[in-house]
């Protein structure tokens, strides 16, 4: 009767210590670091003729949508299970996408020692909570309002640009009305110099690099400059 209570309790703690191993395991960083290699993880996803698999949303999505289960709360479970067992066991069989994606793509290599069940189970619960229809429409409808928006206001809305030179300025960061002001008879060129590529010690005062913002289309660089060279906005006085 001891032995029996003594194996109980063994496989109880050891339960709850495989629970709270798993809860404390990162899911999105485990997605950068294992599946990043083959599938795109943005949102909305991004396609390339050279990609090696489907981007993480789409099979996502559709996994959701073709697993069959009785009662909606059990798709989670049902979506984990399938994740852990196919990642590390791959088979054209068990496989829920369609014919020509898997012809496509090919069945994916396994990744038994390469990605451990419990790692499995934090992707999965990851993806299943990032990758929803009704957030991606919600992220699209809002980049449609930024997408209406000037240029310049496009990057004010997107960037952290408003943080250093309009709330904080003065303190760690000059005024975009200071800046202005500075290249006023050297045009826009010199700020989108020191936008595209960083700028440090352009103004002694400030200690603080700005950083280089490489992602700017060459509408949104050349508006935002020249917002900054006409621009007569405020800092924000705090009480």
């Amino acid at each position: 009767m001891k032995l029996f209570f003594l194996v109980c309790m063994t496989l109880l703690f050891s339960g709850c210590n495989m629970q709270k191993h798993t809860a404390n395991l990162d899911g999105e960083k485990l997605a950068a670091e294992k599946c990043a290699k083959c599938h795109n993880l943005d949102m909305p996803p991004k396609t390339s003729d050279k990609e090696l698999a489907p981007p993480l949303y789409t099979v996502t999505v559709h996994l959701k949508d073709w697993m069959k289960v009785d009662n909606p709360s059990e798709l989670r479970g049902k979506f984990t299970s399938f994740v852990q067992s196919y990642v590390i066991h791959p088979e054209r069989d068990k496989a829920y996408c369609n014919k020509e994606s898997l012809d496509t793509y090919g069945v994916m290599p396994a990744q038994k020692g390469n990605v451990t069940e419990e790692e499995l189970e934090a992707i999965a619960h990851h993806i299943f909570d990032t990758y929803d229809q009704m957030k991606m429409l919600e992220i699209l409808q809002e980049k449609a309002k930024i997408d209406a928006l000037p240029p310049a206001q496009q990057v004010l809305a997107t960037k952290d640009c408003k943080m250093c030179h309009i709330a904080a300025a003065g303190k760690i960061a000059p005024s975009f009305a200071q800046i202005g002001k500075k290249y006023a008879d050297k045009g826009i060129e010199p700020i989108k110099h020191a936008i595209l590529h960083g700028s440090k010690g352009a103004w002694p005062k400030y200690t603080i690099p700005m950083r280089a913002y490489t992602d700017l289309t060459a509408v949104q660089l050349d508006g935002i400059a020249k917002f900054i060279l006409k621009c007569e906005c405020k800092p924000h006085r705090t009480k």
